[in-house]
C-alpha cells in the first residue's frame, strides 16, 4: 500500500517574477517518496486564477510544475540539467529552456522548497529567478 497523506495548509510563495510574497491556501500531499503541493494564485483583478501543481522528486533531484491559467505550462526542473518547455500564452506558445542551478527539498528546518533557475525564452533574453514555497500553517480548518 502506498504512503498517502494530504494536509490543507497555507503557503507563502516568493518569486522574482512578483514584487511581494503571496500567501495562499493549498494542499500538501505525500505520494510515496514524492511530495505534491497544489495552490491557486491571483495577483490582481485583471488576472484570472491560476492553478499550480508542484511535484518534488528528491531522489531524482527533480521538480515538475504544472500551471493552468492565463499561462499554461508543464515545466521540469532538474538540478544541473537543461530542460525544454512550452508556455502557452495569449500571445501564442513560447519555447523556453530551463537551466536549474539547484533545488532545496523539504527536510530538516525547511518545510517547503526553493528552486533557483534561469529561463531562456526563444527571444534569447535569459531570466534568472529564485522560486520558493513555504508551508505556514497546518490545519484542517483552512
Amino acid at each position: 500500500m502506498e504512503n498517502l497523506t494530504e494536509e490543507k495548509c497555507l503557503f507563502e510563495i516568493k518569486s522574482g517574477m512578483y514584487s511581494e510574497p503571496l500567501v495562499t491556501k493549498g494542499t500538501a500531499k505525500t505520494e510515496g517518496t514524492r511530495l505534491v503541493y497544489t495552490w491557486t494564485e491571483k495577483h490582481n483583478e485583471q488576472e484570472k486564477e491560476t492553478n499550480f501543481i508542484l511535484t518534488l522528486i528528491k531522489d531524482e533531484s527533480k521538480a515538475i510544475v504544472v500551471r493552468n491559467g492565463d499561462v499554461t505550462s508543464r515545466m521540469v526542473f532538474e538540478t544541473g540539467k537543461k530542460t525544454t518547455s512550452t508556455m502557452n500564452t495569449a500571445f501564442g506558445p513560447i519555447e523556453v529552456v530551463i537551466d536549474t542551478d539547484f533545488i532545496n527539498f523539504p527536510g530538516g528546518l525547511i518545510d517547503g522548497a526553493e528552486i533557483s533557475y534561469t529561463l531562456d525564452p526563444d527571444s534569447g533574453e535569459p531570466i534568472r529567478n529564485m522560486f520558493s514555497i513555504k508551508r505556514l500553517l497546518h490545519s484542517e480548518k483552512i
